[in-house]
């Protein structure tokens, strides 16, 4: 993006600011401070950032941080940092540097995410503008750290990945292509991974797209799929009905394909199974025989019909049940007597019954 004369000079004053207040001799994990702040105003100008937002990249470290303490000016001299670079990009970087990590980073997508100023312990809800801004400035910042230095992106490339992920909604498609193209895993380093991933394991992951196929889920620098039997034990209509893009979530390793470099991933297995306790209610702990009960028809095929019992509990009555009748539709109420309950193969016998239970299934049809 290029500079109008007001911005040029106010990126001058700035670098001079820096150096009369010793950023170039500052140490700093990427170099000195002030090569560390050159690069993220370099890296913001590449994601097509906005003049204000590249002049607090270039100056977000004024008063310090929660991860770098150095401070160059101190709060009481605001104005001066404000007379130099503009009101703009000083709220920019005196919010940036404000923020509780700890307690703000979790929260920050979402608009009810609290915020917690490190400076004076209050705890507001920040706009729109102020989330994006801080997320585009913290990728910008914790980027660059990863390119210049082998054993930050090791330690830390992983978690960051999954940050930005649940960022997404906050960043820009070029701060995300940036974050993926940087820290995502390769080559030996993938199948590093893949190895070290063990079937049965429980992983954090982030929600990093939803596709006609699967949701797909940032692992830490890699990318697993849930398929839609693995999603949920309830049927649903649409991905986004149960999970969201940048949403945090815990999942299970079913299966990792070292050839094709897929790794199979499930979140149901780490739900519980309705259809113990429907089996416990029923009475009988599994064998529910002559229990009737009233619920929607969730598909139709040549030899039955399944039923939906409760949510996530479905059963079967077979073409023969029905006595000659035609098969009701979908989404049509069938009233059904459960003739079967089969724990370990998750199978429950119905046939139709003529008149309605008084208590129909509990769940409306959704």
């Amino acid at each position: 993006m290029g500079s109008d004369p007001d911005d040029s000079a106010a990126f001058a004053a700035a670098h001079a600011l820096l150096i009369r207040q010793g950023a170039d001799t500052l140490p700093h994990p990427g170099g000195t401070l002030l090569a560390h702040l050159t690069r993220v105003e370099s890296r913001l100008a590449g994601w097509n950032a906005r003049p204000a937002l590249r002049l607090a990249g270039l100056c977000h470290a004024f008063y310090g941080t929660a991860g770098f303490a150095e401070s160059l000016l101190p709060l009481e001299r605001r104005a001066d940092l404000t007379a130099t670079i503009g009101a703009e990009a000083e709220e920019i970087v005196h919010f940036y540097a404000s923020c509780d990590r700890e307690f703000s980073y979790a929260g920050l997508p979402r608009t009810d995410g609290p915020f917690r100023d490190r400076f004076t312990d209050r705890t507001f809800l920040p706009t729109a503008r102020q989330r994006a801004d801080f997320a585009e400035l913290t990728a910008a910042n914790e980027l660059d750290l990863a390119a210049v230095n082998p054993e930050f992106r090791e330690r830390w490339g992983g978690p960051l990945l999954r940050l930005f992920t649940a960022w997404r909604p906050l960043l820009s498609e070029a701060a995300l292509a940036d974050a993926r193209g940087l820290l995502g895993r390769r080559g030996k380093e993938l199948r590093a991974f893949l190895h070290g991933l063990r079937r049965g394991e429980v992983r954090a992951g982030v929600v990093s797209r939803i596709e006609p196929w699967g949701v797909f889920v940032e692992l830490g620098g890699a990318e697993g799929m849930i398929n839609a039997a693995e999603l949920s034990w309830e049927r649903f209509d649409r991905y986004e009905d149960l999970v969201g893009v940048g949403e945090e979530l815990d999942v299970e390793i079913l299966d990792v394909d070292h050839d094709r470099e897929r790794i199979s991933l499930s979140r149901k297995a780490l739900l519980p199974d309705p259809l113990p306790a429907f089996a416990e209610s029923a009475g009988n702990a599994g064998n529910a025989a002559g229990r009737v009960l009233t619920g929607p028809v969730t598909k139709v095929v040549p030899f039955g019909v399944f039923v939906e019992l409760a949510r996530g509990v479905e059963g079967f009555a077979h073409t023969d049940s029905f006595g000659g009748r035609p098969l009701p539709a979908e989404g049509e109420l069938l009233a059904v007597e459960v003739a079967a309950i089969d724990l370990p193969t998750r199978r429950i016998r119905l046939v139709p019954h003529p008149h309605p239970h008084p208590h129909p299934h509990p769940h409306p049809h959704r």
